[in-house]
């Protein structure tokens, strides 16, 4: 991960972190309201629409997928989960950072496809803590 990828991601959860602070003393709900809640069906429709990404090869396509199936979802599943489990919200964060970083480059990387199995398992792991199951990949 390059230091400027690793910068933002964690810039990212600095400010996730602070706003959870800030609305947990207030006796407010968490930030995730201002991202949506994550329903199951929202959930299963994000993790689909990376299994998708996954199989992608084109990077106009794959940018598209990405943004329209699943980027604002994962922004409330790790805003909901940072309450309920500080770790799996940030490794979404970061391996969401990587996918991002991947599609703003010309043309795909090599290590495309892993950073979206990666981005998929951080998903998973995020939609465990909000007790939320999420599908297998199609084959």
């Amino acid at each position: 991960m390059s230091r400027r990828a690793l910068t933002a991601a964690v810039f990212a959860l600095a400010v996730v972190a602070a706003a959870c602070g800030a609305d947990l003393d207030a006796g407010e709900p968490s930030p995730s309201s201002s991202f949506g809640v994550v329903t199951p069906d929202a959930a299963r429709r994000a993790v689909l629409g990376l299994c998708e990404l996954g199989s992608t090869t084109d990077a106009l396509t794959a940018e598209a997928t990405f943004l329209d199936r699943s980027h604002a979802t994962l922004h409330a599943i790790a805003a909901e989960a940072e309450a309920r489990d500080r770790p799996s919200a940030s490794a979404l964060l970061e391996a969401k950072q990587r996918v991002e970083a991947a599609l703003a480059r010309d043309g795909l990387p090599p290590r495309f496809q892993r950073d979206v199995e990666n981005l998929i398992d951080a998903t998973r792991t995020a939609l465990d803590a909000l007790g939320i199951g999420a599908p297998a990949c199609p084959s």
